[in-house]
């Protein structure tokens, strides 16, 4: 079970409205999947969509059809990486289920405008950007088509987190993580893997440090406290953090936070961050799903 991050599929603050980067991006994501493939991991990847999203919200200001931009954007991406793939691969359009609760408005969605929209809103550097709720996954309908399609075939699924509804089938104006998801997902599927790729190295064990190496080994109780303590915070790797947390808490596996590049490292033992029952969590050695 693979998350991907944003720097797997788009080029660092991009705007999503030039395809070509996209695309390149993607083929070098895909080179990475083909050897995962050729190494014997049966492939789920759950990737982000944040700025093919903010792209279709320009011509969406009032955000009143995100469900549909999220599933159009499911759709883009989803071709891509599975073109890219040399053995059998679908992309599957995905719901899930959500808390009623929704919670605050903490997501940041559409582009960085220069004065501050009507509305909830959050700084994003110089500007601002438009924030949505992103309520806790509690469902992804298409779980039982997903169970049977990865006997045959490597899927692409929940999409930037997946089609946020309601138990009633009703679109929620929010979106869901995907980190969450992907942990949702790796449980129901009894998954042997749970790699979270992302634009660095791992976790770190103190805010804003990112020059030294990564803490190599995390158990659930120093996760916690990493948490507690604000070193990751919301908005940053808290939602990562957590995610793997539960996976570790309910499979007794390994999950991993580790650089888009250090992905074959990280399942080795050999890069980012552990996180399991103990502070230095063995390295599992099935390899028969990702």
């Amino acid at each position: 079970m693979l998350a991907l991050g944003g720097n797997a599929l788009s080029p660092p603050a991009g705007s999503g409205e030039d395809y070509a980067p996209e695309r390149r991006i993607v083929r070098t994501t895909g080179a990475l999947l083909n050897r995962l493939v050729r190494q014997g991991y049966r492939l789920l990847v759950v990737h982000g969509n944040g700025p093919q999203v903010g792209r279709l919200l320009r011509q969406d200001p009032t955000h009143g059809n995100l469900d549909i931009h999220i599933a159009q954007t499911q759709g883009e991406l989803g071709y891509l990486l599975a073109a890219t793939l040399t053995d059998a691969a679908l992309c599957l359009l995905t719901r899930v289920v959500v808390d009623e609760d929704q919670g605050p408005p903490v997501k940041a969605v559409g582009p960085v405008l220069a004065d501050r929209p009507a509305g909830d809103a959050v700084r994003a550097g110089e500007g601002w950007r438009v924030a949505v709720p992103s309520p806790r996954p509690l469902e992804v309908l298409e779980l039982p088509g997903i169970r049977t399609l990865l006997h045959t075939h490597h899927v692409i699924a929940a999409g930037g987190g997946g089609i946020p509804q309601t138990r009633t089938g009703e679109p929620v104006a929010g979106v869901v993580d995907k980190d969450r998801v992907a942990a949702l997902l790796a449980l129901s599927l009894d998954a042997e893997h749970l790699v979270f790729a992302t634009d660095v190295p791992g976790i770190y064990s103190e805010a804003d440090v990112r020059t030294g190496p990564p803490v190599t080994g995390l158990s659930l109780a120093t996760g916690r406290t990493l948490i507690e303590g604000g070193v990751a915070g919301p908005g940053t790797m808290a939602p990562k953090l957590e995610s793997a947390m539960a996976f570790a808490a309910g499979t007794g596996r390994i999950a991993h936070v580790c650089a888009l590049d250090a992905v074959e490292q990280a399942l080795a033992g050999r890069a980012g961050t552990r996180i399991g029952q103990s502070d230095s969590p063995a390295v599992g050695g099935e390899e028969s799903r990702a």
